[in-house]
């Protein structure tokens, strides 16, 4: 679990959810000492951490498909990613955005 290690929740609303990075995770201690980067993991593991909360229950990865990371997410003290959340049942899609800028795009089947 990341929530609290990683990001907090700022705001959740129907469409999805606003996080704050936490800039001194010992996620960027690794990941890359002097400039660190947001593992395109860690946005995958926050994407089914916020399904998971919308449907009430732990949901697990169990397809990845058309995973697109188009820009860095490099976190600052007011670093906020919002995350687009569509799609019903187990096949969810999800944006990752900083400001106006797409950081992410991935299609992701959960049970």
């Amino acid at each position: 679990m990341l929530q609290g290690i990683l990001y907090e929740t700022i705001s959740s609303d129907a469409a999805g959810a606003t996080v704050r990075l936490l800039p001194d995770s010992p996620v960027y201690q690794g990941h890359f000492p002097g400039y660190p980067i947001t593992p395109g993991v860690c946005l995958v593991d926050i994407a089914l951490e916020l399904i998971s909360e919308r449907a009430g229950r732990p949901v697990r990865l169990a397809a990845a498909k058309n995973i697109k990371f188009t820009s860095p997410v490099i976190p600052s003290g007011e670093t906020q990613l919002r995350f687009n959340l569509s799609g019903e049942g187990t096949v969810r899609t999800v944006e990752v955005l900083s400001g106006e800028t797409l950081c992410a795009k991935m299609t992701l089947t959960v049970e």
